[in-house]
């Protein structure tokens, strides 16, 4: 039986919609992800230098800062995952919302490296993290068949808003303290974010008496989407399958070696003989391939086993790495922009929807929770291995290297990984 099918909820503004309420649903949640935004590296990688020179911090210091509070705010998400199971997405998404507004205000206050450390943690945590979980779980609660394609609208929309939000961001900080900037990402995280989940936002179909993807339910209904519902792995029989930790450590690579290029970005491109306008004009450039191919993999998502999605992601990863090291002519930055587009896109479709279309919708909270802690460990890892290989070595060759060896070894993995299988209990048929 569907959780709360047999006595649906009255519909009010999900049966009075004229469309598929699924597709509301997935308004609110893009801009929910798009919200996200200040707490994601790409972000932080432009107050880096003002972190620096005001309160007087090497830059491996700023990146410890940013990887330990990223490391700390990563344990916080499989709690986070089990909390949108039980409460629900809606009211999680109005609660993280509100803590994040009031984070992002608070980082105005920051004075030094301790201060800087915890809002390191809240904007990471509340945004990068959690926001972003809540907002990718409830898409998938509403869509099944359509999942790998509707996720890469929320991820092709969240890149098109980077292609204007960084400038943008980066013109704003050269005529506004910045101090003021992060006041002005809280107020406008407050007053989009909060109302439309608190209006619009609803938890799973089945609280309406529907189905995944708009199909109605009834008690003769023999829909695998009611029974995958219901019989989707624990969290307990997750963490023993190894093919799960077998994509868990692809997918590892990505954000870590990712965060590391994009928050070093500046100063990776000017040991190539490249300045600031360059790196900012190439990353204009990886959002938009990141729109492009997170299209093609949401749709390939549905049609190719994982194993091929994770390995088409880390083989970009790799040239992407490798072309870090070399590219120092506008062909090679063009390259290194597509190599970095299609493992952004990669990525996204695969945490998207791969977790989901493998251990089903009914504990995906805290599944998808858990692999939201190893993922943002990640990002917390990469920052900090940069900021050393420069700093003991004077080049970022060496910790790109290593990365071209791990992702490879995530690449053979999960090509040959066997997909996994479980048997439902006869309490779940």
């Amino acid at each position: 039986m569907i959780t709360g099918a047999s006595t649906p909820k009255a519909r009010g503004i999900v049966g009075t919609s004229p469309v598929y309420y699924g597709w509301i649903i997935l308004i609110v949640a893009t801009l929910g992800v798009i919200a996200t935004a200040p707490g994601q590296s790409f972000t932080v990688s432009l107050f880096i230098d003002h972190f620096i020179e005001d309160f007087g911090l090497s830059r491996t210091m700023v990146s410890a800062l940013f990887s330990g509070g990223t490391f700390f705010a990563s344990l916080s998400l499989t709690f986070v995952g089990k909390l949108i199971d039980r409460i629900g997405n809606r009211t999680m998404v109005v609660v993280i919302a509100a803590l994040f507004a009031t984070v992002l205000v608070l980082f105005s206050l920051v004075n030094g490296p301790i201060t800087l450390f915890f809002a390191f943690l809240g904007i990471r945590m509340l945004g990068q993290g959690s926001l972003g979980l809540v907002n990718t779980t409830v898409v998938a609660e509403w869509f099944n068949n359509l999942r790998g394609r509707v996720m890469s609208i929320v991820f092709v929309s969240f890149a098109l808003f980077q292609a204007a939000y960084v400038p943008f961001l980066q013109r704003t900080l050269e005529v506004t303290d910045w101090r003021t900037v992060w006041i002005y990402l809280g107020i406008a995280v407050a007053i989009v974010v909060i109302p439309m989940a608190w209006l619009f936002m609803r938890n799973t179909p089945e609280e309406f008496g529907l189905l995944p993807d708009g199909e109605v339910f009834s008690a003769e209904s023999n829909d695998a989407n009611a029974v995958l519902a219901e019989s989707g792995w624990q969290l307990s029989e997750v963490v023993k399958n190894v093919t799960f930790w077998t994509f868990v450590f692809g997918r590892i690579i990505s954000p870590a070696w990712g965060t590391g290029l994009i928050l070093h970005q500046i100063s990776i491109f000017e040991e190539l003989g490249h300045d600031g306008a360059t790196a900012a004009s190439t990353y204009a450039l990886i959002t938009i391939f990141t729109a492009v191919y997170s299209i093609d993999f949401g749709i390939l998502v549905d049609r190719l086993r994982p194993g091929v999605i994770m390995a088409l992601q880390l083989g970009a990863l790799i040239t992407a790495m490798i072309l870090a090291m070399y590219m120092t002519t506008p062909y090679l930055l063009w390259a290194y922009a597509l190599a970095f587009g299609i493992m952004m896109g990669g990525g996204g479709a695969f945490d998207g929807a791969v977790w989901v279309n493998l251990f089903g919708r009914k504990h995906q909270g805290a599944i998808r929770g858990f692999v939201s802690t190893t993922l943002v460990t990640g990002t917390a890892i990469g920052p900090i291995l940069f900021g050393l290989s420069l700093d003991l070595t004077g080049s970022y060759s060496p910790v790109l290297w290593l990365g071209v060896a791990l992702a490879a070894i995530g690449l053979i993995g999960a090509l040959i990984v066997p997909l996994p299988e479980r048997k439902l209990k006869n309490s779940e048929i």
